[in-house]
């Protein structure tokens, strides 16, 4: 099975659905470099899609979609997120000529992370430490998320709980695909989290081949290895992490 553009689909997505299709686009998100929007599947969903024709590409939403799931492993708050299928020839719906052409650069596979129609961002007064922020910064520190600042903290709070948001910027991915190196098990410099006193959190046990398993074959190809290798260096590599932060 291929997509219309010729790639082959990886599975579970050799075939999307309803749930996997892009069939709308509301609008773009202000204030984000790479041009996310809020789009909506034939069966009704609304995520926030961000496109592979962005600046940082499949390689970035391979790093992202992963990171989440790590994330996830660890406790983390984060929202669900799911590869979207965008067709050929997407309509103009939203946006400026610029958004459409780099629109009309992603078609095929897409990330989409679930949208929280009632999410604001996090304020000081809802970082109470506790096992919610505590996971987030033990996520972190493996995945080396340098984009959790004071100024840019990449935390929501929708439904009264908090939400960590936006991983496209982790360099983990990039350190277990390059020379070895020794992994820190300190959260990077200037990180939002460092030096704050948080519950301990046990290193979980991560599947990176069922992680792996649902990456499209066009991201795959953006980090130059193939599916049992990169489950295999992500194990590896958190492996390393994990006897460093003991």
């Amino acid at each position: 099975m291929t997509t219309e553009g010729g790639g082959a689909l990886a599975p579970p997505f050799s075939s999307p659905g309803a749930a996997e299709t892009v069939a709308r686009v509301v609008a773009v998100l202000p204030n984000a470099s790479t041009s996310p929007a809020v789009a909506e599947t034939a069966d009704g969903g609304r995520w926030v899609l961000k496109f592979s024709g962005a600046g940082p590409g499949p390689f970035g939403l391979l790093t992202e979609y992963l990171a989440l799931g790590i994330a996830r492993a660890f406790g983390a708050p984060v929202p669900d997120s799911r590869p979207l299928y965008l067709p050929a020839g997407f309509p103009w719906m939203a946006g400026t000529d610029e958004f459409d052409a780099m629109l009309q650069r992603s078609t095929g596979w897409n990330l989409g992370i679930v949208y929280l129609a009632d999410a604001r961002p996090a304020t000081p007064g809802d970082l109470v430490p506790g096992p919610a922020l505590a996971a987030i910064a033990a996520a972190d520190r493996f995945l080396h998320n340098v984009d959790r600042t004071a100024r840019n903290p990449n935390l929501l709070v929708a439904g009264g709980a908090l939400r960590a948001i936006d991983y496209d910027a982790c360099l983990y991915l990039a350190r277990a695909l390059g020379p070895e190196r020794a992994p820190t098990p300190a959260l990077p410099s200037g990180h939002l989290l460092d030096g704050v006193d948080l519950p301990a959190v046990t290193a979980p046990a991560i599947d990176f081949a069922g992680l792996v398993a649902p990456v499209p074959d066009d991201w795959l190809a953006a980090a130059g290895a193939g599916r049992a290798d990169l489950a295999a260096r992500l194990a590896g590599r958190y492996a390393a992490w994990v006897a460093a932060s003991a």
